[in-house]
């Protein structure tokens, strides 16, 4: 949801596994009653461990603006190992009341349609098919709280929306979302109607789940209604707009949204130990020990309203990509991300990706990354999830260090938060044996106890693997 529709920041999987052995599991064909066929790369899946999730804003995201454009791209998305594409909204967008030139994505005119400007039904399936073929499932963005205001349900069914302060329709109550208005949930026919045009798009084009928009507006007694009548074999991926557990006895993942708030904080203040508590209170939410939780340093609302990961992190970009991947379950690369494309893109009208624009750091930083979440049992999601122990150092501040464990595999993170180079070693509760490199091309290794001095570069970043 866009920040004009919403003061809450914020609007599963394939895996690469390349270092041990993939376990494959059936997967069922009827997702929901009487489901479209499927192609036979879609009957197997694998177990959601490692999933790197790609957020697309269709409009922006190619040359074409189309779904053209997005399937174009899947082959190098497949390279990069992407496990999951996260289209926006697909559908029309209102005319009545729209925001900028071409409105937002958000302010949904009719759920059973596509939105001509991205192309036809069959660009979409198109779309759908390459994914899959390429081992990538597909989600699209789910509007359930509120409509544009020509939506066809208006002239239709009045009676699907909220009555409020004597109008209906009406924008939603305290906020200034002038685009939209709101449904009624405590309409039965509506929660009916809603269902159906979610089962549509299962049934219809193969896709694999929803990204549900805003779902804290929403009753959690719809979404229980919804995934039964859906996905009765609990087979789609659900990923929730959200950062409230008790929404997670429906959705499979929701955002580390509290924890992104934190990290743009210490973009402001560079306060390493709040930083580190707040690791450490994403990692410890026991609500979440069965569930997942995405987590990112830019997405389209952070793009759009706070300024791209380099304005609010600066020199430090580099080592919060290496947090974000590292520090807990499901990454989100956003739009060109994967390039280090340093643009803010709004969401309301034709801005494009500048995909000749590239950052060969971090490129190759974030394929590192993946590669590195794809092929580490410690850095498994879920309830697979490993440990988390921080590492003190001598006398210096500036250093957040920890490790993920799982098992004999060892993952250890060193990252500089200061523009200084630093020398430093660990206290007496130090990572012990010998590590391997993992951003060396030569393999090296190094032996880690409480006697090895580390050198580091000013806001640099070490990744060390033990198996």
């Amino acid at each position: 949801m866009h920040k004009q529709q919403t003061q809450i920041t914020g609007a599963l999987a394939v895996i690469r596994n390349l270092s041990f052995v993939i376990v494959l599991a059936f997967y069922g064909c009827n997702k929901t009653p009487d489901p479209a066929p499927k192609d036979d790369t879609q009957t197997v899946t694998v177990l959601p461990k490692h999933e790197v999730i790609y957020e697309v804003n269709v409009r922006n995201f190619s040359p074409q603006g189309n779904f053209a454009g997005v399937t174009a791209e899947i082959p190098r998305l497949k390279d990069l190992g992407i496990d999951i594409l996260w289209l926006m909204p697909v559908h029309p967008i209102g005319v009545q009341n729209r925001t900028g030139t071409k409105g937002s994505p958000y302010s949904v005119k009719n759920y059973l349609e596509i939105n001509p400007d991205f192309g036809t039904a069959e660009d979409l399936k198109i779309l759908v098919t390459s994914a899959h073929q390429n081992k990538i499932k597909v989600l699209i963005d789910w509007v359930a709280n509120h409509t544009a205001w020509d939506n066809v349900w208006v002239n239709e069914h009045i009676d699907y929306y909220a009555t409020i302060n004597g109008q209906r329709p009406a924008t939603p109550a305290g906020q200034n979302w002038t685009d939209v208005v709101q449904l009624d949930y405590t309409n039965a026919n509506l929660r009916t109607a809603m269902a159906d045009a979610m089962k549509y798009w299962v049934q219809e084009f193969g896709i694999d789940g929803f990204r549900c928009d805003y779902v804290s507006g929403v009753p959690v007694s719809f979404w229980q209604q919804a995934k039964s009548a859906i996905d009765p074999a609990d087979t789609l991926i659900w990923l929730a707009e959200s950062d409230s557990p008790q929404y997670m006895n429906v959705f499979d993942y929701d955002y580390a949204w509290g924890f992104s708030d934190k990290l743009n904080l210490f973009g402001e203040n560079k306060n390493v130990s709040a930083l580190k508590n707040a690791c450490l209170a994403l990692f410890n939410n026991t609500n979440y020990a069965n569930k997942s939780k995405m987590v990112y340093i830019t997405n389209h609302d952070l793009n759009a309203y706070d300024g791209t990961e380099f304005t609010r992190f600066g020199a430090n970009v580099f080592t919060m990509t290496v947090l974000f991947f590292t520090i807990y379950d499901m990454p989100l690369i956003y739009n060109g991300q994967e390039l280090g494309i340093n643009k803010s893109m709004g969401l309301f009208d034709v801005n494009k990706v500048p995909w000749t624009s590239v950052n060969q750091k971090m490129k190759t930083l974030v394929k590192n990354m993946i590669d590195l979440k794809h092929s580490q049992p410690a850095l498994e999601n879920g309830q697979h999830r490993g440990s988390l122990t921080f590492y003190n150092t001598d006398k210096n501040t500036d250093i957040l260090s920890y490790s993920r464990k799982k098992e004999n595999n060892d993952v250890l993170i060193i990252l500089n938060l200061s523009g200084n180079a630093v020398k430093f070693k660990f206290d007496e509760n130090a990572p012990n044996g010998t590590f391997s490199d993992w951003l060396s091309s030569n393999e090296s290794t190094l032996e880690f106890s409480a006697n090895t001095e580390i050198t580091i570069a000013a806001n640099g970043y070490q990744i060390w693997v033990k198996n």
